[in-house]
């Protein structure tokens, strides 16, 4: 499986050329075009989060559509895109698992499993948690962000806002903290990591994207 970002840092869309027998795990939804001769077939997978809460800062993606690609030939090209206008970033496993928030999960290729089999973060003073995928097996895995995704090579301990976090090795240990300032309206969720291992954030986040379009709607 070959994999080439397109438009890389604005609209990206991800190129993956499969041969015969290569399989591709994408979340249901993201194929924008395909040549070839390939096969198709969708599956769904269920997390136990039950987060209940009426905070919209932060949405729990308790379950995930997925489709597999198969390569029939030794000519086949699939397309990818983002629900969102993003950066689409490619992660090679090759020792550490990798932890994915669902929503940021793209594809992966087809020998690697995928599964909710971690506990989710559940938030301080919040009947919510958000829904981490587990990545094990050798691969590519192709990761979404809302903006530009930047790769931090963790040595000790990294503070990153909830909002942001995209994925990260499992090789860092990470604790759920809870910081409030004087100047802030509500307190802020940070993912505090520590040790050594690769860490994926955005750029940007769901609930400031959202309101900046909203800004821009006339009402009916």
């Amino acid at each position: 499986m070959k994999v080439k970002i397109i438009n890389e840092r604005e609209s990206s869309i991800a190129r993956i050329l499969l041969k015969n027998d290569q399989t591709l795990i994408t979340q249901a939804g993201t194929l924008v075009a395909m040549r070839g001769n390939v096969s198709i077939s969708t599956s769904f997978r269920r997390s136990s989060a039950k987060g209940k809460s009426s905070n919209t800062k932060i949405i729990a993606t308790e379950s995930l559509f997925l489709t597999e690609f198969c390569g029939l030939n030794d000519t086949n090209e699939v397309l990818l895109a983002s629900a969102m206008i993003g950066n689409i970033v490619v992660h090679s496993i090759k020792k550490y698992k990798l932890v994915v928030v669902a929503s940021a999960y793209l594809a992966c290729d087809g020998t690697m499993t995928l599964f909710f089999g971690i506990p989710e973060i559940k938030f301080p003073s919040e009947n919510q948690t958000l829904t981490l995928l587990s990545l094990t097996g050798k691969g590519e895995v192709l990761l979404n962000g809302l903006g530009a995704i930047y790769l931090i090579e963790v040595e000790e301990e990294y503070w990153v806002k909830v909002e942001h976090l995209v994925a990260f090795e499992n090789s860092l240990k990470y604790e759920v903290k809870e910081l409030k300032e004087k100047w802030w309206q509500k307190p802020k969720i940070f993912i505090k990591f520590r040790g050594e291992g690769k860490l994926y954030c955005q750029t940007h986040q769901g609930k400031n994207w959202g309101y900046l379009i909203a800004k821009k709607l006339k009402s009916k």
